[in-house]
C-alpha cells in the first residue's frame, strides 16, 4: 500500500467513525457518551456554518468517506457493508425517532374480551388504552441508584414510605389504582399495607403514604411495593441493610449533600419569551401549549420574560410599526388578563405540583429591552437592531449609562413591569441572547435577583462544559448554566440532551432545559414531543433521584444548604445530638441529612425545619 492510500483510508475511516458515533445513542448513560455528543455537536457546528441541512451534509460525509475507502483499498465488498452499516444506523435512528414523535405512554389493546383467556390477564371492552403511570417513591433512601436502599435504620424510630403517583399520559385509568407495601418481619406499619385510589385522569397525581417502623432488630432484608391498575402490574423492592439500636457515640459524620427527599440532582425546564408574537407562537395559543405540557406532568416550568415588546402595548406597538410588520401588539392587554386568569406564579414549585389555576410556573426576569437581538431595536439606540449593553440611551436609565448601569436598570425596569401588570416579583433572570459580559453577575444581584442563568458563561459553556452551580466572582448570585442543544428538533438532539441529563445525574448537580414556551410549534410538533419525552425520562428515568422544581427553587436550595460558601442551613453533632438548624428565609421539606456510624453503617433522615428554626434529628435512643 502506498503512502497515498494509507492516508486515504485513514480519512476513509475516520469520516465513517465520524458518522457512526453520532448514532451511538447507547453510551448518552455512560461517560463515553462523550463520543456520541461531541461527534452530534460537530456536525451541528457545520449545520449552522455551511446553512446547509445536517442530514444533506451527513449524506455527503457518508458518500465522501466510502469513496475514500474505495480509493484507500477497500474492495467492493467491504464498501458494501459500511455502507449497509451506514444504512442500518440510519433507519435504526428513524425508527427510534418516529417512535418519540408518534408513540404513545400507553398500552393499547384491539383485542379486547375477544382476547384469548389467561389466568391473571385482566380483558377490557376493545379498543383500550391503559396509561403507563409514573411511580416516584420518597423515603430516607441512602441511595436510590442502582436500587433502592433504606441503610441502617434506626430501632424504634419511625419513618415514612411515600409513593407518587403520576397519570403524564392523555388517557385515563379504567379502573383504581391499588398499592400494597409489603414488609420484612421485625416492621410495623402504622395503617393498612394496602391502599386504593380512584381512577386517575389524565394529568393527575396521587400520593400514598406508609409510616414504618422497625420493631425489632433484623439484619439486611427487603421490602416491596406492589403496585396494579388495568391490568398492569409493578413491583419495587426496597433494600435495607437491617434495624438496630444506634447509640450516639457510633455516629462519625453528618452532612446535608443531596437534594429534597434523598434526590442526588435536580432538573428544571427554562424558556424565554422575547417579545408578545403570533407569528412565532409567543402568544396564549403558543404557551398554553407548553403551560399544559408542564401541567399534565405536574412540573411547574420556569419563564424568563423580557417585558418591554410583552407587557407595554405602546413600546410593542411602536416597534412593529418601526418595521413595518404586525406581530399581535394589540393582543397585550388580553394576554396579561389571561396570565392573572389561568396562570399561578410562584417562585418555586417542587414536582408534583398542584394548583386551583391550570397552570403553575415560575416567571424570571430577562430584561426591560431584550439586548443582542432584533427586539433589542428602540429609539434609545437608534433602532440598532442587537444592541448590546451601553449602547444606548433608554428613559428607565439612571445616571450610570454605562454596561453595569444598564443592565442594572434594565432589569428593574422590567421589574417595575411585573409588579404593575402581574402583582410578582421575579427572583431569577436569565442573560437575553448573548447579552452577557464581565459587569452582568454584579449588575444581576445588584437588581435584586438572588438565582441567574448564563450571568457569566460563554458558548463553550453551553456546549461543552457543565458547569456546576456557583457563584459569579464576588457574588452571591448562583449560576444554573442551561445545556446545550435547546429546543430539541429531532432524535440527535434528544440524545445530546439525554448524556448531559445523565452526566448530571452522575455529577449531582443540577440540569437546565432549555426549551423556549413556543415549543417550535411554527415547524411542527418534533420539539413538544421530545420535550416531553425528557420530561417523562428525566421522572421516570433515575428511580426519582432528580429533584424537579423551577431554576429559582433549585439555585437558592443550593444556596443556602449546599454551598460550600454560602450555605445558611448547618447540620451538627454534639452533645450527643443531631441538630438541623435552618439558617434561611424559607421553610425547608424534607432535607437529606446523611450520617455514617463507626462501623461504615449509613442512615439517611428525612427532617423538615421552618426558617430560623433548630430540629432535632431522631436517629439514635434517647433522642
Amino acid at each position: 500500500m502506498t503512502l497515498a492510500a494509507f492516508v486515504l483510508l485513514v480519512a476513509g475511516v475516520l469520516g465513517s467513525a465520524w458518522l457512526v458515533a453520532t448514532r451511538l445513542a447507547f453510551l448518552a448513560p455512560y461517560r463515553a457518551g462523550w463520543v456520541m455528543y461531541l461527534a452530534n455537536l460537530t456536525w451541528e457546528l457545520l449545520e449552522k456554518r455551511t446553512h446547509v441541512r445536517r442530514a444533506w451534509l451527513e449524506l455527503a460525509g457518508a458518500g465522501t468517506s466510502l469513496v475514500l475507502l474505495g480509493l484507500g483499498g477497500v474492495g467492493a465488498v467491504g464498501l458494501a457493508v459500511a455502507a449497509l452499516l451506514f444504512l442500518g444506523l440510519e433507519l435504526v435512528a428513524r425508527a427510534r425517532e418516529r417512535g418519540v414523535l408518534t408513540g404513545l405512554p400507553a398500552r393499547l389493546d384491539l383485542q379486547g374480551l375477544r382476547s384469548p383467556a389467561s389466568p391473571g390477564v385482566t380483558r377490557f371492552p376493545a379498543p383500550s388504552v391503559h396509561p403507563d403511570l409514573t411511580l416516584t417513591l420518597e423515603a430516607p433512601f441512602v441511595e436510590r441508584d442502582p436500587a433502592y436502599r433504606l441503610g441502617l435504620l434506626p430501632l424504634g424510630v419511625p419513618f415514612e414510605i411515600e409513593l407518587i403517583i403520576g397519570n403524564h399520559t392523555l388517557v385515563p385509568t379504567q379502573w383504581s389504582v391499588r398499592a400494597e407495601l409489603v414488609v420484612p418481619s421485625g416492621f410495623g406499619l402504622g395503617d393498612a399495607a394496602v391502599r386504593t385510589l380512584p381512577p386517575l385522569s389524565a394529568g393527575a397525581a396521587a400520593r400514598l403514604t406508609w409510616v414504618v417502623t422497625p420493631v425489632e432488630v433484623t439484619g439486611a432484608g427487603t421490602a416491596e411495593l406492589k403496585v396494579s391498575w388495568d391490568g398492569e402490574q409493578r413491583s419495587i423492592r426496597i433494600a435495607h441493610e437491617g434495624a438496630r439500636a444506634i447509640d450516639s457515640a457510633e455516629i462519625r459524620s453528618v452532612v446535608v449533600r443531596r437534594y429534597p427527599g434523598a434526590r442526588r440532582a435536580a432538573f428544571a425546564w427554562r424558556g424565554d419569551m422575547d417579545l408578545y408574537d403570533t407569528s412565532s407562537f409567543q402568544s396564549i395559543e403558543g404557551l398554553e401549549v407548553a403551560l399544559a405540557l408542564g401541567a399534565r406532568y405536574g412540573i411547574a416550568q420556569t419563564l424568563f420574560m423580557s417585558t418591554r415588546l410583552t407587557l407595554d402595548e405602546t413600546a410593542a406597538r411602536e416597534w412593529a410599526a418601526h418595521y413595518g410588520v404586525d406581530r399581535g401588539a394589540d393582543e397585550i392587554p388580553r394576554f396579561i388578563a389571561w396570565m392573572r386568569e389561568h396562570v399561578e406564579l410562584r417562585h418555586a414549585s417542587p414536582y408534583p405540583v398542584e394548583s386551583e389555576r391550570p397552570y403553575v410556573m415560575e416567571l424570571g426576569n430577562h430584561g426591560h429591552l431584550h439586548y443582542d437581538t432584533d427586539t433589542a431595536g428602540a429609539p434609545g439606540n437608534g433602532w440598532k437592531a442587537g444592541a448590546r449593553p451601553g449602547e444606548g440611551d433608554y428613559p428607565w436609565l439612571g445616571e450610570d449609562k454605562g454596561s453595569f448601569g444598564d443592565q442594572r436598570d434594565n432589569i428593574l425596569e422590567a421589574e417595575r413591569w411585573f409588579r404593575r401588570c402581574l402583582d410578582f416579583v421575579p427572583r431569577s433572570w436569565a442573560k437575553p441572547g448573548r447579552g452577557n459580559d464581565s459587569y452582568t453577575p454584579a449588575a444581576v444581584e445588584a437588581a435584586g435577583c438572588e438565582v441567574a442563568s448564563g450571568s457569566d458563561i460563554r458558548p463553550s459553556d453551553n456546549a461543552l462544559r457543565q458547569p456546576p452551580p456557583h457563584h459569579p466572582a464576588e457574588t452571591r448570585l448562583v449560576e444554573l448554566t442551561a445545556r446545550y442543544p435547546g429546543d430539541p428538533q429531532h432524535i440527535h438532539h434528544f440524545d445530546m440532551l439525554r448524556f448531559w441529563l445523565h452526566r448530571a445525574h452522575r455529577l449531582g448537580i443540577p440540569m437546565v432545559l432549555m426549551c423556549h414556551q413556543h415549543l417550535r410549534q411554527f415547524d411542527g410538533t418534533a420539539c413538544a414531543r421530545l420535550t416531553e419525552a425528557l420530561l417523562r425520562h428525566a421522572l421516570g428515568g433515575f428511580r426519582g433521584d432528580l429533584y424537579l422544581d423551577t431554576v429559582y427553587g433549585i439555585g437558592v436550595y443550593w444556596r443556602d444548604v449546599l454551598s460550600p460558601s454560602s450555605a445558611v442551613v448547618r447540620v451538627t453533632h454534639e452533645a450527643g445530638r443531631v441538630t438541623l438548624t435552618n439558617g434561611s428565609e424559607r421553610d425547608l421539606v424534607r432535607v437529606p441529612v446523611d450520617i455514617q456510624l463507626a462501623d461504615g453503617g449509613r442512615i439517611t433522615r428525612l427532617v423538615s425545619v421552618a426558617s430560623g428554626e433548630r430540629v432535632v434529628v431522631g436517629v439514635a435512643v434517647g433522642l
